[in-house]
């Protein structure tokens, strides 16, 4: 008889592989051991995994950034298939709650078998973009015959207002949905708004070719202000919001529900335009309202540890490393900029001198702002009371126009940095 492992060696094992959909799905059929764990791992993140592909080839454009990565694949679903489960996905859910009502009004027949578990519960990761491309597709499948009905059913159950086609992708189509995902979702431990597909580029070699990048209506999510939706957010502890698209409300909404965020990796974006300066004082407006509400959003987290700042220009860049400084000094430990802009390099080093913790600090394809004219004079006194004692990793990568400028940048942190030695 062959002996089984103990559990918490299933356990273990079935961890390490927690990003391999093949390999979850084939632990199912192992034991009640490994099915147990599987089955948590696959619904923690199920959105994810609709769009993870077990076969993918996957090509990155020489053009592109680590910022805007162009996914270039060929996977082995099906647009039926994709439709088909992002639907059998979302009714999986709807039926959690609403079991016994969709039947009596008709939108689920009476063979459709319950669920056998809360997978709301097991939900802690939560992409929006992948929600939102699942009800698309969703909408697309032409096998569910009752879209509207249930769409409608669903707004009643939030207090919106019907539809009557499915013709356009408004607000009204989206709204209840992700109202439904707010209010029930109450584990959530990550929340990401990701159209730049960061968190794809990290953790997932195969992402599936129907996972494209959607100009989303941030109404959509701004408009997300009701009562349940503290329970979705009290346990977050990771947040990724790297879309272009204003921010200004989701920011104020979670200042105000979650304080328990240990890792944020933000963009604060900047429309740029040329010759009417009235437009250019408007953008430098709304981006600097933007920054302050993502500066409320620190100033609310108990022990942040890691902050990745994602495509900034130097408006509201005083104000949240300020922020940084006056409210996560003690905690900080990783510090990213990427392809942001870099002005006044004498208070950019003066933010950082009471991260006495931080043990990453990184600064990716960034510009310099403003000229550095004469800093070989005053560079041993930039910074001389700064003092980076436990920093052990440091990359000063910039465009090719500021390498001169960050040379000078990155002889003042190797001088102010102990245990390092080099720049990677």
């Amino acid at each position: 008889m062959t002996k089984t492992l103990p559990p918490e060696v299933v356990r273990s094992l079935v961890l390490y592989l927690k990003d391999d959909k093949k390999f979850l799905h084939s632990c199912l059929f192992v034991s009640r051991d490994w099915c147990r764990e599987a089955v948590y791992l696959l619904w923690k993140q199920s959105f994810h995994f609709l769009y993870t592909c077990n076969k993918t080839n996957l090509s990155v454009s020489s053009q592109s950034t680590n910022l805007d990565l162009e996914l270039t694949n060929d996977c082995n679903c099906s647009k039926e298939k994709r439709q088909s489960q992002a639907a059998n996905l979302l009714m999986t859910y709807f039926s959690i709650k609403y079991y016994d009502e969709l039947i009596k009004e008709g939108i689920i027949d009476t063979k459709s078998r319950n669920t056998l578990f809360n997978y709301l519960k097991f939900l802690n990761v939560l992409s929006l973009h992948e929600l939102y491309v699942a009800i698309k597709d969703w909408i697309h499948w032409d096998k569910f015959d009752n879209k509207i009905q249930l769409l409608n059913f669903l707004n009643s159950k939030f207090n919106l207002n019907s539809i009557d086609i499915l013709d356009k992708y408004t607000p009204l189509i989206f709204s209840s949905i992700f109202r439904y995902f707010f209010a029930y979702s109450s584990e959530l431990e990550l929340l990401s708004f990701d159209t730049k597909f960061i968190l794809h580029k990290i953790n997932n070699n195969n992402p599936c070719s129907f996972l494209k990048y959607h100009k989303i209506l941030m109404n959509e999510f701004n408009e997300l202000n009701f009562p349940e939706t503290k329970q979705c957010f009290v346990n977050l502890t990771e947040l990724v919001l790297t879309t272009d698209e204003r921010k200004n409300e989701i920011f104020s909404l979670l200042s105000r529900t979650c304080h328990n965020i240990q890792k944020m990796s933000v963009r604060v974006n900047f429309h740029f335009f040329s010759g009417c300066g009235f437009a250019i004082r408007r953008e430098n407006d709304v981006a600097l309202e933007e920054a302050k509400q993502l500066t409320s959003l620190i100033r609310s987290q108990h022990n942040l540890i890691y902050f990745e700042l994602f495509g900034t220009y130097q408006v509201g860049m005083s104000e949240i490393l300020k922020s940084l400084k006056e409210t996560q000094h003690d905690s900080l430990k990783t510090l990213i900029f990427n392809s942001v802009t870099v002005d006044h390099i004498s208070y950019f080093l003066f933010q950082l001198e009471d991260f006495q913790n931080l043990q990453d600090l990184r600064f990716i394809k960034c510009i310099y702002y403003e000229e550095m004219d004469g800093i070989d004079e005053r560079r041993n006194n930039y910074g001389e009371d700064l003092w980076l004692p436990n920093l052990k990793f440091l990359q000063v990568d910039c465009l090719d126009d500021y390498q001169d400028d960050f040379d000078k940048l990155s002889f003042i942190l190797l001088r102010c940095s102990p245990l390092i030695n080099e720049i990677d």
